[in-house]
């Protein structure tokens, strides 16, 4: 069994990298001409789930970035539980010749099982402001060389490319001490930017894709002097924006969103709620009984900015993701992006209102009075241009075919591993 080391770099995509030159990514040798299809929706955890079962999301569940339970009518944002997933990634297969052992770094729904070897979580870090690890004593030994990680780099304003630093220096340190034979590593940080400065002539993510280029080739001199190779993806890329459409907004003023008055503030009522839109990047999911879903549709068609509200069965196929998704999924028009927003700005909202909007939201990244004018670039749609397609390379040739989506990753990688 060959040993592999996968490195996603978040934000990076065969447009951006032709962008700037003189990087080791485009020392990479490119599988695929360099690309691979997204599947939709194009955001991580999704896109992540894709690379990692092989499967679409319809089918392995992860539709979004957050999860909205129906029968308690609750939402929960950038939710990373491994029993979101419900078909095996395809190293717990037991058609493989031989049992790898998995390490994942920074990777989404990374726990409960995912890998023998477990570091850290973006999300996990962002909301609990610690660094997940298994088994535990990871992340003490792993601080004794790196010191500690800071959280503050994975979220809010602070949030910044630096994280890969500490993140690929930990893994070549798995990668030695552990001898992992798969192991996965997410480097954030041109995301960020991207999304603070947009695509096109962003200084500041010009740099950090020339620091992340670095430590991730200082990674992979690590995996290749321990007889490993390494193969660079990403998990989709970014465009530019400049509309934001604020769906919530819209069923507030059509007295389908309830909200409710306490002594603290406003703060949304989704159990009064006849209907709620989950968003997330350029893509939402709108929550309503079914009698309703045409009724919230036609409230939220005609929105500037929106291209099409669809049903469901329109974007996943019959399966648990089919069952977690909207009833309806509203797609952002091409330079649209879905804001969370649901109330004023001049409203008072509780503080856990506040902090637990509908949906992601890229503002948190900038600073905390920044609005939706503010965000330059998002993803989520899929329409196969380079910008949005996912980065494939590789320190040596893959097996891979000229054209190929995310869900095939698995097979290139069984073939390179026991071939």
């Amino acid at each position: 069994m060959k040993r592999i080391c996968i490195i996603n770099v978040a934000g990076l995509s065969p447009d951006l990298l032709s962008r700037q030159g003189d990087l080791w990514f485009g020392s990479l040798t490119p599988a695929a001409d360099g690309a691979m299809t997204p599947t939709m929706p194009s955001v991580p955890a999704s896109v992540q789930a894709s690379m990692t079962t092989g499967r679409l999301p319809g089918e392995h569940g992860v539709v979004a970035g957050g999860v909205f339970r129906r029968q308690s009518r609750n939402l929960s944002i950038a939710e990373r539980s491994n029993t979101l997933l419900t078909k095996k990634r395809f190293w717990h297969s037991r058609h493989l010749p031989e049992k790898p052992k998995v390490a994942l770094v920074f990777w989404s729904n990374p726990l409960a099982g995912g890998g023998d070897i477990v570091l850290g979580a973006a999300s996990y870090a962002c909301h609990c402001g610690k660094v997940s690890n298994q088994p535990v004593g990871l992340y003490d030994r792993l601080t004794e060389t790196c010191g500690q990680f800071d959280c503050a780099n994975v979220s809010g304003p602070t949030a910044s490319w630096k994280a890969s630093q500490w993140i690929a220096e930990s893994a070549g340190n798995i990668w030695r001490d552990d001898q992992p034979d798969l192991m996965w590593v997410n480097l954030p940080g041109v995301n960020y930017e991207l999304i603070r400065g947009g695509v096109a002539d962003n200084a500041t993510a010009v740099e950090a894709l020339a620091d992340v280029d670095k430590w991730a080739n200082a990674l992979s001199d690590a995996v290749c002097a321990q007889g490993g190779q390494v193969i660079v993806v990403s998990d989709g890329g970014y465009t530019d924006v400049n509309q934001a459409v604020c769906p919530n907004i819209a069923l507030r003023e059509a007295g389908m969103l309830c909200v409710k008055e306490t002594d603290d503030g406003l703060e949304v009522d989704i159990e009064a709620s006849d209907a709620v839109a989950l968003v997330d990047h350029q893509v939402a999911h709108l929550y309503c009984d079914e009698e309703l879903a045409d009724k919230a549709a036609a409230v939220l068609a005609p929105l500037e900015g929106v291209e099409s509200v669809l049903p469901r069965s329109e974007v996943f196929a019959p399966g648990l993701g089919h069952d977690r998704a909207g009833e309806r999924i509203i797609i952002a028009k091409p330079g649209a992006w879905m804001a969370p927003r649901w109330c004023s700005a001049d409203e008072k909202l509780t503080p856990q209102a506040a902090q637990s909007p509908l949906g992601y939201d890229p503002c948190e990244l900038i600073s905390d009075q920044a609005d939706e004018t503010s965000v330059r670039a998002s993803r989520g749609l899929v329409d196969g241009s380079p910008e949005t397609a996912c980065f494939l390379g590789a320190t040596f040739q893959l097996p891979a075919p000229q054209e190929m989506c995310v869900t095939e990753l698995p097979d290139v990688l069984k073939k390179v591993m026991f071939e």
